[in-house]
């Protein structure tokens, strides 16, 4: 016996008037779905609860049985820890960033610009920063890792002097509270300063440090080749960084071996997801980078490997509906629920086991109307031999809010389905 967690990004969503009134996943057309539904139940929940709005990292936490409101550190923690980034022995504290373009005249902001940046621009960017930000009066130094087009972890480090990631964001999309970042819809097209969130020194002291950095890298960034020649070619300049999420040591988590006496092996492209593998001691695997997510051959052999992978739990994050949710893109989202049915479940389908299970849920759900993640919602869909069928034919957020199962948060699956088994 095997589960498989099958994880679609941000595949959830509200009804859509160009789309009949549907949504997303009723719009698609879902042979091997359809398939899993029919052998077995379904349900809506809330993937963290007490109006958390999930972010990938979070989500995938909460799937997994560990609950964020106790665990979770921030994102800037979990993406430093997975990218190996974090020095050993070091006071540290890491940030998400952003690489977005700025127009202080026009007060305008894009913050996602620099998604049509080329790998090479993007890396001669992160160069020329690393190179030439000098924080030295703060007896502090860092690292800058830029990938995935925009994106990219900041680290401050020191052995002299203490940090902390209690800041606010200099992202203006994102509102910190704790270690949690909340959407903001409505927000000032401009960056933002960085402020403590507390009264403590340390606090006081790491946002004034964030705001040197901002300054530095905003003159480098003006001055760069990358950018004169992209304004040349006619495109928005790369010449701000944003910076949220910040976090410092995380908590110690129960391992997953311990937890449930099965072995976990996850399927993923975000270091934050390889941070709480390692925490969890499960296997990581990084998958294809975002980009090449809907890809037929990428699909169909991440099918193969899971079928052939040996661990008790198998858990895989499939990026590609939450890019067009962002970008307001509801046939797009469509298409790519319908690709990664046809090319990855079909194939899996056709290697599982009679008395294996399989759960296809969402991290978080990403309505087209808002182009953010929210707090609404998500079907989960648990299909095994072993499971009482509620008569469900697809999967969607309509016949998943009139299906059987008993559970209401992320936390509840694998509980749930451990419970169920003893029984059977």
């Amino acid at each position: 016996m095997k589960i498989y967690m099958i994880i679609l990004d941000g595949a959830a969503d509200r009804k859509i008037e160009i789309l009949g009134n549907k949504t997303p996943l009723e719009k698609a057309q879902t042979t091997a779905l359809n398939q899993l539904a029919k052998n077995g139940q379904e349900t809506m929940i809330d993937v963290i609860g007490n109006q958390i709005t999930p972010e990938s990292d979070s989500g995938a936490m909460a799937l997994l049985s560990y609950d964020p409101q106790i665990y979770y550190p921030g994102r800037g923690t979990l993406e430093g820890l997975g990218t190996g980034f974090i020095p050993e022995g070091y006071n540290y504290v890491a940030f998400r960033i952003n690489f977005a373009s700025y127009h202080e005249s026009e007060s305008r902001l894009d913050r996602r610009t620099a998604r049509g940046l080329t790998d090479e621009e993007l890396q001669e960017l992160a160069k020329e920063i690393n190179e030439g930000v000098d924080l030295s009066q703060y007896q502090i130094e860092f690292k800058l890792l830029a990938f995935g087009h925009h994106r990219g972890i900041l680290c401050f480090y020191s052995k002299e002097k203490q940090l902390s990631g209690n800041v606010s964001n200099t992202d203006p999309g994102f509102k910190k509270e704790g270690v949690w970042g909340y959407p903001v819809s409505n927000y000032e097209e401009k960056p933002q300063k960085c402020y403590s969130l507390d009264d403590k020194q340390v606090s006081k002291f790491t946002a004034d440090l964030v705001n040197e950095f901002e300054k530095q890298t905003s003159e480098i960034l003006a001055k760069s080749e990358v950018n004169r020649d992209r304004m040349n070619r006619g495109e928005m300049p790369a010449n701000y960084i944003l910076i949220r999420d910040g976090g410092s040591q995380p908590k110690q988590m129960p391992k997953f071996k311990e937890k449930f006496d099965l072995t976990l092996s996850m399927y993923g492209q975000l270091p934050a997801e390889k941070a709480i593998a390692d925490l969890i001691d499960a296997k990581f695997t990084f998958s294809k980078s975002l980009d090449l997510q809907l890809d037929k051959d990428f699909l169909e052999n991440s099918a193969n490997k899971l079928l052939e992978d040996k661990a008790d739990v198998v858990f895989i994050h499939i990026k590609g509906p939450d890019e067009p949710g962002h970008d307001n893109e509801p046939f797009d989202k469509v298409k790519a629920i319908e690709f990664i049915d046809q090319y990855f479940l079909v194939n899996l389908l056709k290697g599982i086991e009679k008395d294996d299970i399989v759960i296809v849920t969402c991290d978080h759900a990403t309505p087209c109307e808002l182009k953010l993640h929210s707090t609404d919602q998500v079907p989960v869909l648990i299909s095994g031999a072993n499971f009482e069928k509620d008569g469900s034919t697809r999967l969607d957020e309509d016949t998943a809010r009139k299906g059987k199962c008993k559970i209401e948060k992320g936390i509840d699956i694998l509980p749930y389905i451990i419970e169920n088994l003893k029984m059977c």
